[in-house]
This record gives C-alpha cells, sequence and structure tokens, in this order.
C-alpha cells in the first residue's frame, strides 16, 4: 500500500473535527427540559430540550451523546493509531486506517441527515466528506490483486465470509422484512420514526451496508482478489461499530430510554456480533503478512 500524505492529512482533518463535534455533543449541557412535541403525522414526541441535541427524541438525543462518548474514548485514538502506523508503512495500518474511515463516514453521514438541526452541520457534513473521499482514496491505495497473497492458508476466509453474508441478511430481514415493508403496506408510521421526516438507519443499513456485505461476504467465498480486501475492512467497520452500539444500548438502559427486553433484544445482539467480529479480527491479522506470503 502506497504511503500518501494526502490521506494522512485527511485522517488529521478528521480527528480534529471529530474532536471538536464529539467534544461539544458531550460537554455542552445548558439549563433545557425535556418537552413535548406534536409531529406532523399527529403524534406526540418527547424532545430533550438541552444541549446540542436538543431538538432531538430522548432516545436518540441519549445515543448521539454516548457515540460522541465513544468516539472521544475509542474512534479518535483508533483513528490516530492507524493514521502513525499507515505513516511508517505498515499494511496492518493502512487497513485500520481504511476501516476506521469508514466508520466514520458511517456515524457521520447519519449525521448530517439523521440528526435534528444544529449549529455543527457544516462540521457533520466536512466530516462526510472527508472520511468518505478518504475511504475511497485509501482503497485505491492498496494493490487489490496481490492482497490475497498477505493471507496464510490457515484464514478462515470461508467462516469470515458466512460472517459478513448473515450480517447483510439480517439487516434486510431486521429493517426491511420486519420494520419498513410491513409498516409500508400496513398504511402505518415506523416506531422509529419519531419526529423526524425518514428514518435514516434504514437508508444507510439497507441501502449501502447489506449491498457492500453481501457482495463483499460471496466475493470472499468466491476467492476474488478485491474479497479479501473489501471483507477485511467491512470485519474491521463491523467490530469498532457494534462495539458503540453495544455502549449505547447499555447508556439508554440505564437512562430508562428502554426497557429489559429491548435492551436484551438489542444490546447482547450487537455484542455477540462485536465479539464474533472481534474473533475473526485477530484470526486474519494472524494470518496475515505484511510481505506478501510466497
Amino acid at each position: 500500500m502506497k504511503v500518501s500524505t494526502t490521506l494522512i492529512v485527511l485522517a488529521w482533518v478528521i480527528v480534529l473535527l471529530a474532536a471538536l463535534a464529539a467534544g461539544v455533543g458531550v460537554f455542552w449541557n445548558d439549563a433545557g427540559k425535556p418537552f413535548a412535541f406534536t409531529t406532523i403525522h399527529g403524534e406526540t414526541v418527547q424532545l430533550a430540550g438541552r444541549g446540542l441535541y436538543r431538538y432531538d427524541s430522548t432516545l436518540i438525543a441519549e445515543g448521539f451523546r454516548d457515540q460522541d462518548i465513544y468516539i472521544l474514548a475509542v474512534g479518535i485514538p483508533l483513528l490516530i493509531l492507524s493514521a502513525v502506523l499507515y505513516r511508517r508503512g505498515s499494511l496492518r495500518g493502512g487497513l485500520l486506517l481504511t476501516g476506521s474511515l469508514l466508520y466514520f463516514f458511517y456515524n457521520y453521514f447519519s449525521m448530517t441527515f439523521g440528526a435534528a438541526y444544529n449549529n455543527l452541520l457544516l462540521v457533520y457534513i466536512v466530516l462526510m466528506a472527508a472520511s468518505l473521499f478518504g475511504l475511497i482514496y485509501a482503497l485505491t491505495l492498496f494493490d487489490a490483486r496481490a492482497f490475497p497473497k498477505h493471507f496464510s492458508e490457515r484464514l478462515p476466509r470461508r467462516a469470515i465470509a458466512i460472517f459478513l453474508i448473515f450480517i447483510g441478511v439480517a439487516f434486510l430481514i431486521i429493517w426491511g422484512g420486519l420494520d419498513l415493508i410491513p409498516t409500508t403496506l400496513a398504511g402505518k408510521l415506523p416506531a422509529t420514526l419519531g419526529h423526524y421526516t425518514t428514518v435514516i438507519t434504514f437508508g444507510i443499513d439497507l441501502g449501502i451496508l447489506a449491498p457492500a456485505m453481501l457482495i463483499s461476504g460471496i466475493l470472499l467465498l468466491r476467492r476474488e482478489s478485491v474479497g479479501y480486501l473489501f471483507a477485511t475492512v467491512l470485519l474491521i467497520f463491523t467490530l469498532v461499530l457494534n462495539l458503540q452500539l453495544a455502549l449505547m444500548g447499555v447508556m439508554q438502559y440505564l437512562a430508562g430510554l428502554m426497557s429489559i427486553g429491548q435492551f436484551i433484544g438489542m444490546s447482547v445482539s450487537f455484542d455477540l456480533i462485536a465479539l464474533i467480529a472481534l474473533g475473526f479480527t485477530i484470526a486474519l491479522f494472524r494470518n496475515f503478512s505484511e510481505t506478501v506470503i510466497a
């Protein structure tokens, strides 16, 4: 993988702006309080009423603050570490950096289009753009044809591919088959809509992540060169993101915004996916060489 100054600069731009955005989200609190709001659909929703996310629902606002905490504690340090390793010429560092860029793109795409308007919208847009184009650029720096030759034959290739395909199918079933399609056919609103105009998670998970997981898993099963690269990046992303989602579930439950049933169904699922992703990520890097294996 070529070392690019441009990519390193983009990574540091993301570090600085993400620290700003997440820091404001965590530490800025005013004297406001939650209040009821009637949506355009005639439903009453409780809004947070204070801090940066005052116009988000109480559940989503708590999730955004938890996300900010995680970004400060895990996301930014991971991005810094991976950028430093990549700058030193480490291929592992380059893979971690690419997976981290996908993680930041996912979060700030969601914030740009999903959060109620606040004064950091421009920052979210820049973060989304920097992480998206950094991700695309990073992928072009890999020698995709030679990439599979960095792995030993002990790599659990089939198991990793099936895991990614399973996640892709799970997205389609959970968001599409169990939520969006039934509510649309019944002429009802999704329970997760609240006062928002759309559910951004449907768009990004069904429109981007699910196809990416399915295609990468299939390509890896077929031993396609690009499948090894995409699967590695998505595996790192899956681990980092699901650890965040597990934390968010715990914090939302402790804040009294989630029932025990919802907590078990969501947080435990994210924990399980994160553990499996961790095991596969460890196995992947154990069977990975910085140089091409003859």
